[in-house]
This record gives C-alpha cells, structure tokens and sequence, in this order.
C-alpha cells in the first residue's frame, strides 16, 4: 500500500535517478528483496519527505523553546530538518548491500559443513539434481541450503536444465566463494570431469580456510583479552585507588563522582565496546 503510493508520488523521479545507482538494482537482487530498483528509490524518496515533514515542526518547536532567536532557531531547524532527511535516504540505499554483506558472511560461515554434506550425497552416485534435491531436503536451513533451495526450484519448477540453473545462480549469489564453487561445478560438468571428487577436494580447501579463521580468532582473543585486562580493568583499579591516595593529603576534592563515573560509567561502556569487538571478530555462530 505505502510503497504503491510512493510509486505515484516519486515513480518518474526515480526513474530518472536509477542511472545514478548502477549498482542498486544486483544488490535488491542478491539481497532477496523482490522490489525492483525504481520501486525500492520511490520508497527512499518518500521516507526522506516523510521525515522532513515529521521532524521540521518537532525541531522547530523544540529549538524556538531553547533559543531567544528567532532566526536562528528557524536558520538550525530547516538546516537540520534537511540533513536527516539526506540521511535517511542514504541509510535506504545502503541498506541492500548492508544485507548482501550480511548473506555473503552467513554463506561462507556455513559454506565448509554444507559442502561436506553434499559430497557425502554425491558419493553416493545420486545424479546431480536428485543430489541437489536431497541435499535441500535433509539439511538444516541455513543459508547454503537457501541458495541451492533455489537451483532445485529453478530446475523443478521452470524446467531449466542444471546447467542453466548453476548459471543463473553464480549470477545472484552474494557470496565470491560460493560463486567460485559452483562455477566449479559447471566447469567439470562441461569438461566431463568427476563432480563428487571436485566437491570433496573444495570441501577440504574450505575446512582449511575454517582452520585459519579460528586460528586468527584465537590470536586476536588473545590479544584483546590481554589488552582489556591491563588497560582497561587493572588501569581502572589503579586510577580509583591512586585517586583515593591523593584525596586523602588533601591534594584532590571531591574525587567521588569521578571515581563513580570511573566504575559505573566508563568500565561498563568499554566493556561493551570490547564485547563488540569480540562479536565483530568471531568467524562463526554458535
């Protein structure tokens, strides 16, 4: 309902805008949005008018209650009634690729344990299809399986041969090792070659990348854990009770509120920061 009603309003514009986002229209489609590029623009334009017509009497209100001037309340509100708008619009058009980043990262974490799945079906001289099919039917869901989900589909459903369908689906993965592995398949399809010991051997190239990641992650849990121990606990610790010794000549007053702030405020906020930090580094899910 809403996004017919930005078409109307904004359709013509963003058909003129499109060809100032090239890239818009493969990352809706590697993102799994079915909207089509000048659709999904329409929105962005309406969600920035949208906001421009909510926050301007909010930030006008709000800056003529703290401002004697009226000029320069009216001068900051449209300024800032302005900005948020362009903001809004640039997080909407950053937020496709936000999602095929997202994917591509769900895509290879579970890349390894898929394709160690799928060349145990293999192996058992299923054809290729009929292996695709039990693959997706007997696997956890999880983004692998959604991504060959759809080759089965495209084969059962549109009727395209495997080699059509590992086509179109090297053309819309998000994913550069996914896509390298099912060109993989279609290169030794073509060549005639042993598909089942292809996937085997990219299976254990696969693990052996898994390896390195963990290994990367244990060296810099190593280090953060180093660095959050002496910098930020024992440097807290040190810092309340150097403080406490210096109140106590007479040197510093009111050192209280500091040395609250120090435990309440300050370690709590690093320590989220170090769990971030943590969550960002981490190369699988539990």
């Amino acid at each position: 309902m809403i996004s017919t009603y930005a078409f109307r309003l904004f359709g013509d514009l963003a058909k003129k805008a499109e060809p100032y986002f090239p890239e818009l229209r493969e990352d809706l489609k590697k993102a799994n949005l079915k909207i089509s590029s000048q659709e999904y623009l329409a929105n962005a334009f309406f969600a920035s008018l949208l906001t421009f017509i909510i926050i301007l009497p909010i930030l006008a209100f709000s800056i003529s209650l703290a401002s004697a001037s009226f000029l320069f309340g009216y001068l900051t509100s449209v300024t800032l009634a302005t900005l948020l708008p362009l903001l809004v619009f640039f997080i909407y058009i950053r937020y496709p690729k936000s999602l095929v980043m997202q994917r591509e990262k769900e895509i290879d974490t579970f890349l390894p344990f898929s394709t160690l799945h799928l060349s145990s079906i293999l192996g058992s001289g299923l054809p290729l299809h009929k292996a695709f099919h039990t693959f997706t039917e007997f696997s956890e869901k999880n983004a692998v399986v959604d991504e060959f989900r759809k080759i089965v589909y495209d084969i059962e459903f549109y009727g395209l041969d495997v080699l059509s369908a590992l086509e179109r689906a090297i053309a819309r993965t998000p994913s550069r090792k996914f896509r390298e592995f099912l060109y993989g398949i279609l290169s030794t399809i073509r060549s005639g070659g042993n598909v089942y010991i292809f996937v085997k051997e990219k299976t254990a190239d696969f693990f052996l990348d898994y390896k390195r990641k963990l290994s990367e992650f244990s060296h810099s849990m190593t280090i953060y854990t180093e660095i959050y121990l002496v910098s930020v606990i024992l440097g807290t610790i040190f810092f309340v009770v150097l403080t406490s010794i210096v109140s106590t000549l007479g040197t510093l007053q009111n050192i209280l509120p500091l040395q609250l702030f120090m435990i309440f405020v300050f370690l709590p906020a690093v320590s989220l920061l170090f769990l971030f930090m943590v969550r960002r580094a981490q190369p699988f899910w539990e």
